[in-house]
C-alpha cells in the first residue's frame, strides 16, 4: 500500500527540506503540494523547489491547486477572479457566487496554464481535487447546455438539470486529464470525488486518461460508526478495478475537534482493513497554522502517523 500526505508547503527550501525529510521518515511514498494561485505568481519558491526536494527524499511529487478559482479545496483567495470577474459562478437570480465556474473556457485555460507550469517544474502528477455538482447559470453554463441539449438551462426541470450538471463534472475532469496525457504524458493523473457526489463515481472511473480515483470519507468529527465506511470503500475499489484504475482513500487530519483523535485511528484502521492501493492523509501536521487546523494538531498528527506507520507493516 502506498502512503502519503498533503503538504501546504513553504516557499523557503530550507524548511521544505526539513518537512519532506520527516514525511519520508514515516515511510511515505507520495507527497501532495497544495499550491495556491499566489504560489505561481509571488511565493514561487513553493512550486519551483518542491519537486526536486521531494525526489531527493525518495518521494513522488504531486500538485493540487488548493483553493483555485475560489472553488477547489480550502485556502480560497483567487487573484484570477479578481482580474476576471466574468469567470465567476452566477446564481439563478443573477447574483454572483465567489467561486469560479469550471465550465468557463477562461477558467479551464487558466488551470491548464498552471498544469504546464508544474510539468515544467518537474512534478510527477496532478491531483484533481473534489470537483462537485454545482448549480451555476453563468453565460458559459447557459451556452454549454444549449450546445449539448438545446433549450434554456434556466427553464429546464430539475431532472434534466441534474443530468447536465453530472456531465459537466465529468467533462471537467476529462478535459484536464486528457490535456495532461496529450501535452505532458510523463505526468500521472488522479482525482478525488466526495462521498456526497457518489453519483459521479462510475462516470469518472470510465475516463481513460485518469490513472487513479478515490474519495475522502471525512467522518472523524461525526458520530457515525466507522465500520459503515466499508461499503463506500468497497464500491470505489470495485469501480477502480473494473476500469483499470488505482484506488486511493483520504484520512482526515484537518479540522479535527479536540478529543476526537481516536477517531482518526479508528477510521484509519477501517481503511487498512479494506486495503486500498493507497492511503493518504490530509494534512501534514494536522494543518497547523491554518484556519482548517485541528484543535489539537499535535495529537491529531500523532494519531495519523500511527496509521501511516501501520500501513507499511
Amino acid at each position: 500500500m502506498r502512503t502519503g500526505v498533503s503538504y501546504l508547503g513553504h516557499y523557503n527550501p530550507k524548511y521544505m527540506q526539513m518537512d519532506l525529510k520527516e514525511i519520508k521518515a514515516l515511510g511515505c511514498d507520495d507527497v501532495f503540494l497544495a499550491a495556491q494561485e499566489n504560489d505561481f505568481v509571488y511565493m514561487r519558491g513553493k512550486v519551483d523547489f518542491f519537486p526536486k526536494i521531494a525526489k531527493d527524499n525518495g518521494l513522488t511529487a504531486w500538485a493540487i491547486f488548493w483553493g483555485a478559482l475560489n472553488y477547489f479545496g480550502g485556502g480560497k483567495s483567487s487573484q484570477f477572479l479578481l482580474e476576471n470577474p466574468r469567470a465567476h459562478q452566477v446564481l439563478k437570480d443573477g447574483a454572483y457566487n465567489p467561486g469560479g465556474c469550471y465550465n468557463n473556457p477562461d477558467c479551464i485555460a487558466y488551470i491548464k496554464e498552471m498544469i504546464d507550469r508544474i510539468s515544467e517544474a518537474g512534478f510527477d502528477g496532478y491531483f484533481i481535487d473534489e470537483p462537485s455538482i454545482t448549480p451555476c447559470y453563468c453565460p458559459s453554463c447557459l451556452e454549454l447546455y444549449e450546445s449539448m441539449h438545446g433549450g434554456n438551462l434556466l427553464e429546464v426541470d430539475s431532472e434534466k438539470e441534474q443530468f447536465f450538471r453530472k456531465k459537466c463534472v465529468v467533462r471537467y475532469v476529462c478535459l484536464l486529464s486528457d490535456y495532461i496525457k496529450i501535452r505532458h504524458p510523463q505526468m500521472r493523473t488522479m482525482c478525488c470525488i466526495m462521498p456526497q457526489d457518489k453519483i459521479l463515481w462510475g462516470d469518472i472511473a470510465r475516463i481513460d486518461s485518469l490513472d487513479n480515483l478515490g474519495t475522502d470519507i471525512y467522518w472523524v468529527n461525526e458520530d457515525i460508526d466507522v465500520e459503515q465506511m466499508s461499503g463506500l470503500i468497497k464500491e470505489m475499489s470495485s469501480l477502480c478495478a473494473k476500469n483499470n484504475k488505482k484506488h486511493h482513500q483520504w484520512l482526515q487530519c484537518w479540522g479535527v475537534k479536540k478529543g476526537k483523535e481516536q477517531r482518526i485511528i479508528d477510521s484509519g484502521n477501517a481503511f487498512l482493513r479494506e486495503n486500498p492501493d493507497a492511503l493518504y492523509v490530509w494534512a501534514y501536521n494536522g494543518q497547523l497554522g491554518t484556519s482548517e487546523a485541528c484543535e489539537d494538531p499535535n495529537a491529531a498528527w500523532k494519531a495519523a502517523c500511527e496509521i501511516l506507520r501501520k500501513a507499511k507493516k
